[in-house]
C-alpha cells in the first residue's frame, strides 16, 4: 500500500511545481496550486500512518486532521475564482478560515485545559470511544458538507449559463471535481458509520479511508490533465509576433460563432415553419418555448447573425409576410390593416413606423407600387 502512497505523493510534487513555476497565473489558479500542495500534505500524513509512526509524530498527523476543513474551503473558492473572473481574495475571505481555528483551539482546550482529549501525545485522537474525539468528526463532516453544497450552488448556476463551447468545458471541468469530492465525501461518511454499525467489517476504517482519498487524488489528476487545455496561456514574450495567432479567445470567438450559426439556422427554418410572428406581442420568452431554444441563446444567436434585436427580427418576419400578401392579386380587395394584423401587426401607427424602417416606404405606397408594376428596389 505504501507505494501507492509514494507514486501519489510523487505525481502531486510534479503538479504543484508544475503549477507554482508558471507565470501570470489567474486568481484561480493559485488557488488550485494551494489546493494541490495541501493534498500532497494530506498524503505524506496517509503514508506516515502506514508506515506505523503515527505515534511519532502526534503534532504533525493532528494538525492535518484539522486542515481537512479547508479542503471544503478552497473547492468553495477555487470554484468561485475560476466561474467568476472578477472574483478577488479580501480581507473578509479569512472567516473562512474559521471552522478550521474553532476546531484547533478547541482541541487545545480539550487537552490541555480540561484534559478531555490526548491528541498531542503519542498516538494522537485515536480514542475511538471518546464522545469529543467523535464530534469533532461530526464537526468536520457538517462543515465541509456545507461547503460543498454552496460550491455545488456556484457550479449549476455557471452551468445554466454557459453558452459558448469553451464556458461549457469549463463547466464541466468544475461540475466533475465537485462530483469528484462529492463521492470522497460521502465514500468516508459511510467508512466512519460502518466503524460504529459494522465494526468487525470497517474495523480498519482509517486505513480504508486513506486508500479512498488517494484513489480520489489519481482521478482527480488524470482529470485534470485531461483539462489542461483550460490552464494554457500563452507566453507572449515567447510569441511576440504569433500574439494574434494564439490567443486563446481566437479559438473561442471560431466556436461562439459556429454555435450561433447552428442556432440561427434552427430558428429561421422554425420561423419559416411554423410563422410564431403571427402571435401579436409575441414575447422572446414565448418565442423560446416554442422553439425550444434558450431565451439567452436565442437572443446572442440573433444580435450575432443579423446584428438585430430580438424584436426587430421577428418584425422582419412580420414586413415579409406583409409584402407577400400584398404582392398575392387574390388580396386586392383587402384592406392593409387586415392583411396586417393577420402577420402579427395590431396598431396602424407601429406598422407604418416599422414598415417604412425596414422598406423606406409606408405600406400604402408599397401596395401602390405594386398595383403600377413598379419593381420593389427595397426588397
Amino acid at each position: 500500500m505504501e507505494y501507492l502512497y509514494i507514486i501519489c505523493i510523487g505525481l502531486l510534487v510534479f503538479f504543484s511545481f508544475s503549477l507554482l513555476t508558471k507565470r501570470n497565473k489567474p486568481l484561480s489558479e493559485h488557488i488550485f496550486s494551494y489546493w494541490i500542495i495541501l493534498l500532497l500534505v494530506t498524503e505524506l500524513s496517509f503514508f506516515v500512518h502506514v508506515k506505523g509512526l503515527s505515534g511519532s509524530y502526534p503534532l504533525f498527523i493532528t494538525l492535518i486532521c484539522d486542515s481537512h476543513l479547508l479542503q471544503g474551503v478552497i473547492l468553495y473558492l477555487y470554484v468561485r475564482a475560476f466561474t467568476d473572473p472578477g472574483f478577488r481574495l479580501r480581507p473578509v475571505h479569512l472567516w473562512h478560515l474559521m471552522p478550521m481555528m474553532f476546531q484547533i483551539v478547541a482541541k487545545l482546550l480539550l487537552n490541555f485545559v480540561y484534559g478531555e482529549m490526548d491528541c498531542y501525545n503519542e498516538g494522537g485522537c485515536v480514542d475511538e470511544d471518546n464522545i469529543y474525539v467523535t464530534l469533532t468528526y461530526v464537526y468536520k463532516y457538517l462543515v465541509i458538507g456545507t461547503y460543498i453544497a454552496f460550491t455545488w450552488g456556484v457550479v449549476v448556476r455557471y452551468r445554466k449559463n454557459s453558452l459558448s463551447p469553451r464556458d461549457v468545458m469549463r463547466a464541466n471541468w468544475v461540475k466533475q471535481i465537485t462530483q469528484g469530492v462529492v463521492f470522497l465525501f460521502f465514500g468516508v461518511l459511510v467508512l466512519q458509520l460502518g466503524r460504529i454499525l459494522m465494526p468487525n467489517l470497517f474495523w480498519e476504517r482509517m486505513l480504508l479511508g486513506n486508500t479512498l482519498a488517494t484513489l480520489f487524488i489519481f482521478i482527480f489528476l488524470y482529470i485534470g490533465n485531461s483539462y489542461t487545455y483550460l490552464f494554457v496561456m500563452p507566453s507572449k514574450s515567447r510569441f511576440k509576433n504569433l500574439s494574434e495567432s494564439f490567443n486563446p479567445n481566437n479559438c473561442k470567438q471560431a466556436a461562439v460563432k459556429t454555435e450561433m450559426e447552428d442556432l440561427f439556422a434552427n430558428l429561421s427554418g422554425f420561423m419559416e415553419k411554423e410563422k410564431p410572428f403571427v402571435k401579436p406581442q409575441l414575447t422572446i420568452k414565448e418565442l423560446s418555448e416554442l422553439s425550444g431554444i434558450p431565451a439567452a441563446s436565442l437572443s446572442q444567436a440573433i444580435n450575432s447573425i443579423t446584428g438585430k434585436s430580438v424584436t426587430d427580427y421577428i418584425n422582419t418576419y412580420r414586413v415579409n409576410g406583409l409584402k407577400e400578401k400584398l404582392d398575392d392579386p387574390r388580396n386586392k380587395n383587402y384592406k392593409i390593416m387586415v392583411l396586417a394584423e393577420e402577420c402579427g401587426f395590431v396598431s396602424k401607427t407601429t406598422l407604418i413606423r416599422i414598415f417604412r424602417q425596414q422598406t423606406g416606404m409606408t405600406p400604402g405606397e408599397y401596395q401602390n407600387r405594386i398595383r403600377k408594376g413598379t419593381p420593389d428596389s427595397a426588397s
